[in-house]
C-alpha cells in the first residue's frame, strides 16, 4: 500500500503539469460508518459528519469512458454504546464460610471513534451525455485516530459490590489498510463545477481477526459504509 501510495504521488507531481485539464479538484463530507452483521437492541451509533478533500486525475479510455485516480484526505467519526448483561457467580464469606451467590452483571460500554484515513479511488466513469457514473475499487490508509471509550461494569442491582470501571482504545485493533468498493455519479451544475456524490462499503471487516479483545461483546463483524458528497471543480486551461 505503502507504494502504491508513492507511486500515485509521484504520477500527480510528474504528469500533473503536463495535463492540467484532466485535474480536478474537490472537497465535501462523509456520512456513515462501521455497520455490524448482527443489530441487537442494546447497542446504537450516532455517525458524525466527516470533511473530505484531495484531488483526482482523470484519464480518457473513449468518448464514454474514462479511468480516475484520486487522493483524498478523509475524517471519519461515529459515538456508540452497548450493554450486556451476563449471568454468574460470586464468592461471599458468611459466619467463615465461604460460599458461592448466583447473581448478574450488567456492562455499559460507551465510546467514540476518531479516524483520519487517505482515501485513494480508483474509479472507471461512464459518461451519459454530461451526467457521469462511476464504479471501481478504493483503498484507505488509516494515518492516526482513536476508538476509545469505558466499560462500567455493575454488580447485580448495584449499591453491594462498588463498581468496576476500565477505559480502553482500540485503535490497534483497526485494520490499517482497507479495501472496499465504491459507486456513485458525477452532476455537472455550473460550468467547471459539479457534485459528486458515491457509496463506499469496505471488503473486510473494520477490526482486524483476533486483535479485539473480548468484552462479551459478541464475534459480530463490522464494514465501514459511507456516503460521500462534495463538490468538485475541474480545471481546463
Amino acid at each position: 500500500m505503502k507504494k502504491l501510495l508513492l507511486i500515485i504521488l509521484v504520477f500527480f507531481c510528474c504528469f500533473g503539469d503536463a495535463f492540467p485539464q484532466n485535474i480536478s479538484i474537490g472537497v465535501g463530507f462523509n456520512y456513515g460508518g462501521p455497520l455490524p452483521t448482527e443489530f441487537k437492541d442494546s447497542t446504537s451509533g450516532n455517525p458524525i459528519l466527516g470533511l473530505m478533500a484531495g484531488m483526482s486525475y482523470n484519464i480518457p479510455i473513449s468518448k464514454r469512458f474514462s479511468f480516475s485516480m484520486a487522493l483524498y484526505y478523509s475524517f471519519r467519526g461515529v459515538e456508540y454504546s452497548q450493554s450486556l448483561t451476563r449471568d454468574t457467580l460470586f464468592t461471599v464469606v458468611l459466619n467463615g464460610i465461604s460460599g458461592q451467590v448466583p447473581s448478574f452483571y450488567t456492562a455499559y460500554v460507551n465510546g467514540a471513534m476518531r479516524l483520519h484515513y487517505i482515501d485513494i479511488p480508483l474509479l472507471i466513469y461512464y459518461r451519459i451525455k454530461k451526467f457521469q457514473l462511476m464504479f471501481g475499487p478504493y483503498f484507505s490508509v488509516l494515518v492516526a485516530g482513536k476508538d476509545a471509550g469505558n466499560v462500567r461494569v455493575v454488580i447485580g442491582s448495584g449499591g453491594f459490590f462498588d463498581d468496576y470501571i476500565e477505559t480502553y482504545d482500540n485503535f490497534n485493533a483497526i485494520r490499517k489498510v482497507e479495501q472496499g468498493f465504491m459507486i456513485g455519479s458525477n452532476m455537472p451544475i455550473y460550468k467547471r463545477i459539479s457534485i459528486e456524490t458515491k457509496v463506499s462499503r469496505s471488503f473486510f471487516s473494520l477490526y482486524s481477526p483476533g486483535k479485539l479483545p473480548d468484552r462479551g461483546q459478541g464475534g459480530g463483524k463490522m464494514f465501514n459504509t459511507f456516503v460521500h458528497m462534495g463538490i468538485v471543480y475541474k480545471f481546463k486551461l
